[in-house]
């Protein structure tokens, strides 16, 4: 399930997390955003604050949208295809909530080794109280993309975020829920 598939809706809601998340990023900050869809919204959005960006996608298409961003088509299996210590933030924009319990080890390792020291992820995800909403949006009013509702793995707590980052050697360092406690934001912070 790719942003392509996205209607206004999803779209409003897509853009209120940015606006979370750009609040995250430093200038001449590296970030990889992982899971950007083919458009790269979030990429785009900072453009003119990051030293650099790089999106990675199964849904994109490779791309260079600007002289300091890169978009992959890439579908993670066990390694993402750069150096240790290479970015400074990792964003998942609902993204983590689509990763299946088996994968978030690697995937999260891998987080770790290309993130320099201090760096974070900075993730949104929706809370354990949207489910009913959101799946009355999508399956019965047809207002938001089913496809994207069905695919949840999860709707992470605050205690699951936290146990999360603890579990793969980050720290939980921000949490905060937004759209009115239906979304969640929280950094993980890797150890300086």
């Amino acid at each position: 399930m790719g942003t392509k598939d996205f209607n206004q809706f999803d779209l409003l809601i897509c853009r209120w997390r940015l606006r979370q998340v750009r609040r995250h990023v430093s200038p001449g900050d590296a970030i990889l955003d992982f899971g950007c869809g083919h458009q790269a919204f979030f990429l785009r959005s900072v453009q003119g604050l990051v030293s650099r960006g790089v999106g990675i996608d199964y849904d994109a298409v490779d791309a260079k949208p600007a002289p300091n961003l890169e978009v992959l088509g890439f579908h993670f299996k066990d390694r993402l295809p750069f150096a240790d210590g290479t970015f400074d933030k990792i964003v998942l924009l609902a993204v983590i909530e689509h990763i299946p319990f088996d994968q978030r080890a690697v995937l999260l390792g891998e987080f770790r080794r290309v993130l320099r020291a201090g760096g974070q992820v900075i993730l949104t995800t929706p809370t354990p109280a949207s489910r009913p909403l959101l799946e009355f949006l999508a399956f019965r009013l047809k207002v938001i993309s089913a496809p994207e509702i069905a695919d949840h793995k999860h709707y992470y707590s605050r205690a699951d975020l936290e146990a999360l980052a603890l579990e793969h050697g980050f720290t939980c360092s921000d949490y905060q829920k937004f759209q009115f406690g239906l979304n969640s934001l929280a950094a993980f912070t890797k150890p300086a």
